[in-house]
Order: structure tokens, then sequence, then C-alpha cells
């Protein structure tokens, strides 16, 4: 699928899902509701968010194996700076960007440090069942609606991937025989002037992959990965405080796990549609309306796009970089 399609395709998702969200609701209402909302609760939100990213920055360097420590304003900042490529670029192009970023900056391999984020994919998805499975286990969904329908198929989607992802990884790592094989097999089909280049970079990844060599650290990124969840997972309860809108203590939990399956559907920058459509169907399962649920779709919504770009943008200017130059990060 080329470029254009691709993007053709994200945007038409995204305006299916506004559309979908937005029926049935006057545009005026939706600003009312949001002229008393509490704005020191989206201020809280948007700190809760920027620190969850912080912890996020300092999980990474667990995942990195390099011969120096890395420092944490280096991982804070190629974190951000990735995340808002995701916000204002398309084709998800911050999850190329993140490690390009990086490697720039500490002369490391940019192919190595996107292993990285591929095992941390991995773990973001095992620790969201994880607390998919704790939430459930207060409330169990029902499959007679449409947002327990939607939510138990993208549970089952998430699980899918969860357990391909990690069966990929962890063959790749604990096979080096299997796996330099592989390598070898598809260098095969190259030219010889790319051969030794993408050999090279293959390697690259694999090194990437020895988180799993190492319980230890392991299961120090996992405590992480729950703490950092825990913290999206506030920001998504003060969301609903400041919008006056009460549900059990577990909402915030549930509502996690909606918006992070929402925002794996290919979409517009800044998942916009999707994260909207995902918050209404989530507080739908509290019997929450959407003349209160929208508003508060936008209202996360912005909470969470505004100091992820703000910050990200910012150290894009202190890296002397611009949005254009984040090009070469996927070559």
């Amino acid at each position: 699928m080329n470029r254009l399609v691709r993007l053709l395709v994200g945007l038409t998702i995204s305006a299916v899902c506004v559309w979908i969200s937005m029926r049935d609701i006057h545009v005026g209402e939706v600003g009312a509701a949001l002229r008393h909302a509490n704005y020191w609760g989206f201020i809280g939100v948007m700190a809760v968010t920027l620190a969850g990213f912080w912890i996020r920055a300092v999980r990474w360097r667990s995942l990195i194996t390099a011969p120096r420590r890395i420092g944490t304003g280096s991982l804070f900042s190629a974190t951000m700076i990735g995340f808002m490529a995701n916000n204002v670029l398309p084709f998800r192009l911050g999850e190329f960007v993140r490690p390009w970023a990086l490697a720039r900056r500490e002369s490391l391999s940019k192919t190595t440090l996107l292993a990285t984020v591929v095992v941390e994919r991995a773990v973001d998805m095992l620790t969201l069942l994880a607390i998919l499975g704790m939430a459930l286990a207060v409330y169990p969904l029902r499959g007679d609606t449409e947002a327990g329908r939607m939510v138990q198929a993208g549970a089952g989607l998430l699980l899918l991937l969860s357990v391909a992802l990690t069966a990929f990884v962890v063959a790749l790592e604990r096979q080096p025989r299997l796996a330099h094989a592989m390598i070898g097999w598809t260098a095969g089909f190259l030219p010889a002037s790319a051969r030794e280049r993408v050999t090279r970079a293959l390697d690259h990844f694999l090194e990437g992959l020895g988180l799993f060599r190492d319980l230890k650290r392991l299961s120090w990124v996992f405590f992480l990965s729950f703490v950092m969840f825990l913290t999206f997972s506030l920001g998504l309860t003060i969301s609903m405080a400041a919008l006056h809108i009460q549900i059990a203590w577990y909402g915030g939990l549930i509502m996690l796990v909606i918006t992070a399956i929402g925002i794996m559907v290919p979409a517009a920058p800044g998942y916009i549609g999707t994260l909207n459509l995902a918050c209404v169907a989530g507080l739908a399962l509290f019997h929450v309306g959407k003349e209160a649920a929208v508003p508060f779709s936008w209202f996360y919504f912005a909470s969470q796009w505004l100091p992820i770009t703000a910050v990200g943008l910012w150290y894009l200017n202190r890296e002397g970089l611009s949005l254009r130059s984040l090009g070469e990060a996927s070559r």
C-alpha cells in the first residue's frame, strides 16, 4: 500500500470515527460542557501525562544494551520528539523518529534502538492485558451491548498481537542460529551492493532483543510498565472528574485499555477520531450518555495532544532539528 493510499485510509477512518462519535450531538452542547469543565483538572492531566512519558523514558533505558549509561534527559527528549511526530505527522512516523533521535544524539545504532521499540510494544501490550484481566475480575464485560462487543473484539485483537509479537521476538533472541540463517536467506535476495549493509542492520536489530536474557531487568521493565500505565489511568480519572463524570473507581483502568485499543487502529495524526470513539464506547459501558462522553473525548484528546506536541516541538528545536528533517528517520 503506497503512502498516499495509507494517508487517505487513515484520514477516512478518523473522519468516520468522528462522525460516529458526534452523531446526534450538537456542537454547541459540546462547547457548553467544555466551558463548564474544571480546567485545573486539565492542567493536572497534562502534568500526569508528562510524568507518564518520563517513566516511559526511564523504562526505555532498561531496554537498551549500551556500552555506557544513557542520561534520562536524552531518553526523554527522544521520547517526546517521537510521540510529537505521531501527533503531527502521518504514518506513525514517530515509531522511527524516536530511535533515530536517540541514536543521533548518543551515537548509537538506530537499528538496535528500533528493536527495543519492538520489544517495548510487546511489553506494553502484555501489561495492558494484565491490567485488563484485573479490571475484568472486578467488572466483567457484558457482550450484549455494542460497546461491550467492541471492547471484547479489541481485547481479543490485543491478545493475538501480544502473543504473536512476543513469540516472534523471543524466538529471534533464543534461537540465534535460526535468526542468522533467516538474515542470510533474506539478504540473499538483495543486490550485492546492499547485502552487507542490510545484514549488518539486522544483526544490530538482534542485539536490541537482549532484554529477554536478563530476568531481573525484564522484571524491572514490567514494574515500570505497570507504574506508567497506572499513571495514564490516573490522567483518565482526573479527566472524568474535571467533566463531572462519576463512575466506579476502577473506571480509569477500563478506560485505559479501551483507549489503548482505540489508538491501535490506523488513523490521522494524533489518533483523532479513533481516540474519541474509544472514549465514547468506554463510557457507554458505565451507562454514561454521549452528551457527557463526547465532551470528555475532546477534553481528553486535547489534554494528551497539547503537552506532548508542545514539549516535543521544544525538544526538537533544542536539538537543532525541524519537522522536515524527521523524514530521515524512516530511511
